[in-house]
């Protein structure tokens, strides 16, 4: 099986989503995919006066060949809408010619919906079948834009990762039997998954956040949980894993509620030390609101997990389904400061309990989000697309 690979050009740079399609790349071939690899232009090339240098090239040429799609060299003030529309006609092209240069099976495409948009016309014309992974933005909460939900729409396959983002696509046109439901892969050194703390009494608990700091992240709500507890276990830490435009306000605040000592904010952390945070944390929380637009969980969340960490996390749709509550993680009321001062406190008293929780989080989060697990329900989805399109073929459908 020769499946053809659409990316965006960040899976040639340093960035998470390239070491993430690299990673389920890597678990395809191990399970004898061959994958050929197309990324669309890069925002970053063009003309020496066109902005900042462009990042290093990440890609592992040396193993893997990567078909690049040149970019226009059109001026900036043609506006953003013009140069868009030139990037997706020259990535059909481009598209066009590695087909018919590889003679693919089947076109996988990644994220953004864009790219979808663009690859839809030739698959269709070459009878080729597609298969769609959906945008971030719209599991992040934004509606698949025009473009997009037209190739959902005609796509054989639509790779949603959660029950929630399924149905959010059914109401946008997509066929129900064509959605399959995918849960993201998360990487974790396999020597991080078991760092629990193993000590039975806690001197200075440490809770811990990792994320954005939007408030509908539910920073706040944390802060004022804190504030509470704090009145039973005058030692209880906080180490909040994150920065960005909301840093300043969120440590105002934090010195308004007289927390400057126990509660830090490290500023934006690269994966690998995210992980450390959360390996050695007593309890991550995840306090998201119930007015977030969030249809799948953190990949913070899931690094806690896959770290060993006992984890609290609201009871908005998707942490639901990712967590049994009791047994892999603790629910709590989403926004109620109330539920989540009576879980955080349930846990700081019952200190046994923190272990088999982490341990039980690791071991699903392994057997569902490990990057070899993910590789294998693609490859079946492919099967599956692959069979069908040849029984249809074979009935004249």
């Amino acid at each position: 099986m020769r499946v053809l690979h659409v990316l965006d050009a960040a899976c040639a740079r340093p960035t998470d989503y390239g070491r993430r399609t690299q990673a389920l790349l890597a678990a395809l071939r191990a399970q004898g995919v061959q994958t050929v690899h197309l990324s669309a232009p890069d925002a970053h090339d063009g003309p020496a006066d066109a902005g900042p240098a462009p990042p290093p090239d990440a890609w592992p040429g040396d193993v893997w060949h990567l078909y690049r799609t040149p970019v226009s060299r059109l001026p900036r003030w043609l506006g953003r809408p013009c140069r868009g529309v030139t990037a997706t006609a020259l990535l059909a092209v481009r598209l066009r010619e590695i087909a018919r240069l590889t003679r693919p099976d089947l076109i996988h495409v990644h994220p953004p919906g864009a790219h979808a948009a663009a690859t839809w016309p030739m698959a269709w014309l070459a009878r080729m079948p597609l298969v769609v992974d959906v945008d971030r933005r719209t599991a992040l909460g934004h509606g698949p834009s025009a473009f997009a939900r037209f190739a959902y729409a005609r796509a054989h396959a639509v790779a949603a990762p959660t029950a929630e983002m399924r149905a959010v696509l059914c109401a946008a046109g997509v066929p129900p039997c064509r959605i399959a439901i995918l849960p993201p892969p998360i990487g974790v050194q396999a020597g991080a998954r078991h760092a629990v703390r193993a000590r039975e009494m806690l001197d200075a608990p440490l809770l811990a956040y990792a994320g954005d700091l939007d408030p509908a992240a539910g920073i706040d709500l944390l802060l004022d949980a804190l504030r509470d507890l704090r009145r039973r276990c005058g030692t209880l830490r906080l180490l909040i894993a994150g920065g960005g435009r909301h840093t300043e306000a969120l440590e105002a605040r934090i010195a308004t509620y007289g927390l400057g000592g126990y509660v830090h904010v490290t500023g934006p952390l690269a994966g690998r030390r995210t992980v450390d945070v959360l390996a050695r944390a007593d309890v991550a929380v995840f306090a998201t609101l119930p007015n977030a637009a969030a249809r799948t969980p953190s990949r913070h969340l899931l690094q806690a997990m896959a770290s060993g960490c006992a984890v609290v996390a609201s009871d908005i749709a998707c942490h639901r389904e990712l967590l049994v509550h009791g047994h892999s993680g603790m629910l709590f009321a989403a926004g109620s400061r109330a539920a989540l001062v009576d879980v955080l406190a349930q846990l700081l008293e019952q200190t046994c309990r923190l272990r088999a929780l982490g341990l039980a989080a690791a071991r699903s989060v392994a057997a569902t989000h490990d990057w070899t697990a993910t590789a294998t329900r693609y490859r079946r989805l492919y099967e599956t697309v692959l069979a069908d399109t040849r029984r249809r073929r074979s009935t004249g459908g």
